[in-house]
Order: structure tokens, then C-alpha cells, then sequence
């Protein structure tokens, strides 16, 4: 039985958005968007999968990123997953800010552009009344000045973050370097690494799983069951990400964008790239440079 075609997807997201849900849905492929997405997991668990990274959520775990990264979530069959999603840009500010300042270049000096952060039990009131007050703005319209509120509310939610981040810095703590016997995700983070630095080669499935001193059919079970893809529907997924953004980045040609990302042939490149988006190559550059242009 043929696999179902999975499509990387790049969303539109404007400067403000939050919403608490309760059920397990989730977007079942990598995507990006622009800005920083803050995720609180209030029940249940789930993994998040970054290009270089994965973070396994639990009850009160706090994760911070950068949205524009390369992601996806991945949860295990039947399990809860309780969360507060909070997603803005850096204009949907319309002041300049100190905080603010200190916060984005707190982001871009980590090593990866995440950050988890363990909520301790005498911190989930304060962090639910910042988080309550959010929601009540953002479902009152016709609030008198509800942006301002929420500019004010987003910035109190970012100062709360943004100390324990420097709290985190100044004990000298590295993010998530745990041994693998205290955190098995570790192991998911060297199989992400082994994978990635062969996504645009002529990979071989038996030279990952040496790397990992596990045997290919343990390697490939195990990444389908955590990351809900095959490994080459990843690879796949991480090939056309990269077209997209050099598409939209770069002057150079189709032809050299498929060499770049791993593809035989510049046809073969076309033809995946279409089956994805249903646009070619050049008719989705195209696409982004009318947007650019129209703002």
C-alpha cells in the first residue's frame, strides 16, 4: 500500500494569535512561519522535532522558538495533549523596548533558537493569570484598546520568560544537555544530527544506522513510530524546505537549487516540487517575489 504523500507547508500567521486546546489534533507535516511561537503543555506529552533538535514535552514544560524553523509535532497514539499556543511577530509591536531588544538577541545567541523551560508548581498561577488575560483580549474585540492591552500583556508573558531564561545563563546550565540515560530523547536528537548531515547527499540507510550502532530495521521502525514519517519521507521534506527557501532567498537556478538539495536531476526536482505545491519551481518564486512586492 503506497504511502500517503506528506507536504511541507509554510504558514501565514498574523502578528498576534493564541488559542488553548484541548484535543489531539495536531499538523501532521514540517512547517514554518514567521516570528516565535511560545508552547505551554498543561497535559499529556509530545515531541517537537527541529531540524537540529527534539524536545519531548511534558505536563507544565514551557517550549520558546524561533517559528521560522523547520518543524513538526508528533505525538503517541491515543496520548492528551492539553496546550496554550501563543504565536506573535517582532512588528506586531508598535514600540521599541528595551525587553524586547534583550529578548531577541537572547534568541539568536542560543545555540539552537529554542528554549525549554520546566514550570515549577508555584509558577503556573502566575503564568496562568499572564496567559487569562491574553485569551480574554484576544476573544474581546471591541475592547477599548485592545491591541495596546495585548502589546502590554505579550511584553509581561516575554519578561517572565526572558528572566528565567537569564536565570538559566547566569547558573551556567546547558539547555537539555542531559545524559542519555536521564532523558532518552537524547537518542532521538543523535539520529535527527546523523540524518542531517546527509539530507542533500546520496544517503545510504546502512551507513546512518552504523553511525548509531543499531541495526537499518530498528532505525527505521523506531524513527516512523516517534517521528510519524519515514526517513525518507524526512529527507524529502527537508529537500523541498530548503528549495523553498532558497526559491525565495536566492538568485540561483532551478537547476542549481536541485544539485544544492540533493536531487539527481533537475527533472526529478520539478516533478517532486510540484507534487508538493502544486506549483513548479519557478512559478512558485515567482509567487513569493509578487508577494514581496505587493507589501
Amino acid at each position: 500500500m503506497a504511502e500517503t504523500p506528506i507536504e511541507f507547508h509554510e504558514e501565514h500567521v498574523p502578528g498576534f494569535l493564541i488559542h488553548h486546546k484541548q484535543d489531539p489534533s495536531q499538523m501532521n507535516v514540517f512547517h514554518r512561519h514567521q516570528g516565535y511561537e511560545i508552547v505551554w503543555l498543561k497535559a499529556g506529552e509530545a515531541l517537537y522535532v527541529f531540524e537540529e533538535k527534539v524536545y519531548h514535552l511534558r505536563k507544565n514544560t514551557i517550549l520558546l522558538f524561533k517559528s521560522s524553523e523547520f518543524h513538526r509535532v508528533s505525538l503517541r497514539d491515543g496520548a492528551a495533549y492539553e496546550r496554550v499556543v501563543v504565536m506573535f511577530t517582532a512588528d506586531f509591536f508598535s514600540f521599541d523596548h528595551v525587553l524586547l531588544k534583550s529578548f531577541f538577541h537572547f534568541m539568536d545567541q542560543l545555540p539552537f533558537p529554542h528554549f525549554k523551560l520546566d514550570l515549577f508548581v508555584w509558577d503556573t498561577d502566575t503564568f496562568q493569570a499572564m496567559i487569562d488575560n491574553l485569551l480574554f483580549e484576544s476573544n474581546h474585540k471591541n475592547n477599548w484598546q485592545q491591541k495596546a492591552a495585548l502589546e502590554i500583556y505579550l511584553m509581561e508573558l516575554i519578561l517572565f520568560l526572558s528572566r528565567s531564561m537569564n536565570i538559566d545563563q547566569q547558573a551556567n546550565h546547558k539547555l537539555d544537555r542531559v545524559s542519555e540515560q536521564q532523558n532518552p530523547v537524547d537518542f532521538h536528537d543523535q539520529i535527527v544530527k546523523e540524518i542531517n548531515e546527509v539530507w542533500n547527499t546520496e544517503w545510504r540507510l546502512d551507513t546512518i544506522a552504523e553511525h548509531l550502532h543499531i541495526s537499518k530495521f530498528y532505525l527505521c521502525r523506531f524513527f516512523k513510530k516517534e517521528f510519524g514519517v519515514t526517513i525518507q519521507e524526512y529527507i524529502l521534506q527537508r529537500r523541498l524546505f530548503e528549495a523553498n527557501r532558497l526559491l525565495t532567498e536566492s538568485s540561483l537556478t532551478v537547476h542549481e537549487i536541485s544539485e544544492h538539495v540533493g536531487f539527481q536531476s533537475a527533472s526529478s526536482f520539478i516533478r517532486r516540487f510540484k507534487e508538493r505545491n502544486r506549483v513548479t519551481p519557478n512559478q512558485y518564486r515567482k509567487k513569493q517575489q509578487a508577494l514581496r512586492d505587493s507589501k
